[in-house]
């Protein structure tokens, strides 16, 4: 682990959603050099898109981390397990090529996020689930491919997953159901996937090639989801 992540693996007590995000920037800028030797600086654009964009997260993270912290103080680690440490991410092989098998092709990310959001208005925990696992399901033929946009949607399946539980929680503590503070995290996800789209078209000639550019940078994110509904993703 170099020592842009040991700084950041800490365990999460507070302020989860940023360390989150100050992690994956570490991450992004180191691997943005070992792309760059090996692209020739084609990935560049990627990684300063990427970053931008994490860095202009970093306002609102800071926005819900203070929502989270009565509940933190209350002995509920809101958004820590919710959010996972980027520091579980794949080791990065600059040697490594494995060209996809699979053809590339296009991913209606409006229609799933149309869904979504609709659900999101109507607080149905479970069509949001429903409809996350079915882009996954999609998603699931490309692997080598979309993989920030996948990011992005497990994401919001882990969010709508411990939703319950942390209204559970909250009632047994006697505290406010965070529940909108959780469908608005997951409504701020749905406006990155315009970003997350784009950074996948670009990122498609590089990893044509066999180059693993963010699909070796980002984690599995409901690989300790033990549901029932995520059976048809392994």
């Amino acid at each position: 682990m170099t020592s842009a992540f040991a700084a950041y693996a800490k365990s999460y007590d507070s302020f989860c959603f940023q360390a989150h995000i100050r992690e994956s920037i570490a991450i992004n800028k180191e691997r943005k050099k070992a792309y760059a030797e090996i692209t020739n600086g084609r990935s560049d654009k990627i990684f300063n898109l990427l970053i931008g964009y994490e860095y202009l997260s970093l306002a609102p993270a800071a926005f819900f981390d203070l929502q989270a912290l009565s509940y933190q103080k209350n002995g509920m680690d809101l958004f820590c397990h919710e959010f996972m440490s980027m520091i579980r991410s794949p080791e990065f092989d600059s040697l490594t090529r494995i060209i996809p098998k699979e053809q590339f092709r296009p991913f209606d990310w409006q229609f799933y996020k149309g869904r979504i959001s609709d659900a999101l208005k109507h607080k149905d925990v479970n069509e949001v689930k429903r409809t996350a696992v079915e882009a996954l399901i999609e998603l699931k033929s490309q692997p080598k491919y979309y993989c920030f946009s996948r990011h992005l949607i497990e994401s919001i399946y882990r969010f709508a997953h411990f939703i319950p539980l942390r209204s559970q929680q909250a009632a047994e503590m006697e505290l406010k159901d965070p529940e909108n503070i959780m469908f608005n995290v997951m409504k701020l996800h749905l406006l990155g996937l315009k970003d997350s789209y784009r950074i996948d078209l670009w990122a498609q000639p590089i990893q044509m090639s066999g180059i693993p550019i963010l699909c070796s940078e980002i984690p599995d994110l409901l690989f300790d989801l033990n549901n029932p509904d995520l059976k048809v993703l392994k």
